[in-house]
């Protein structure tokens, strides 16, 4: 196993214990999210952008002349993954972000999207 599959499994198995405990639910999506970071990697790269041969995401955001690893990921995400999971990523990154820096409240909802979206990333990696 690759160790960003690995690394993506124990984000994955936390945010799963986090919502089957009922508590952190912005925690939840936080980690859902850092996962799917792990996958789409493993999945995607190393890759050629521009030319470029790309093995981790500073490479990525080179070729792409982009300031973001962030911004430059979800490029990737976009353009080497279909448009559905390209869309459920896109969703976990700014969930994420609102529940790190806007408001923790969180609701069990979209606690589970996240577990959903998640999974659907999962299948598109790995199976």
């Amino acid at each position: 196993m690759s160790r960003n599959k690995d690394h993506g499994e124990r984000n994955k198995a936390l945010s799963e214990q986090l919502l089957d405990g009922k508590v952190y639910y912005d925690w939840v999506i936080t980690t859902a999210f850092y996962s799917s970071i792990h996958f789409v990697e493993d999945k995607i790269l190393p890759c050629t952008i521009n030319g470029v041969s790309c093995s981790n995401i500073n490479d990525v955001k080179s070729a792409y002349k982009m300031a973001g690893r962030h911004q430059s990921r979800e490029r990737l995400v976009w353009e080497k993954m279909s448009s559905l999971t390209a869309i459920k990523y896109k969703w976990l990154d700014d969930r994420s972000r609102n529940a790190r820096y806007t408001t923790f409240k969180i609701t069990i909802a979209e606690a589970e999207k996240a577990k959903e979206y998640l999974q659907a990333i999962y299948k598109e990696c790995y199976l």
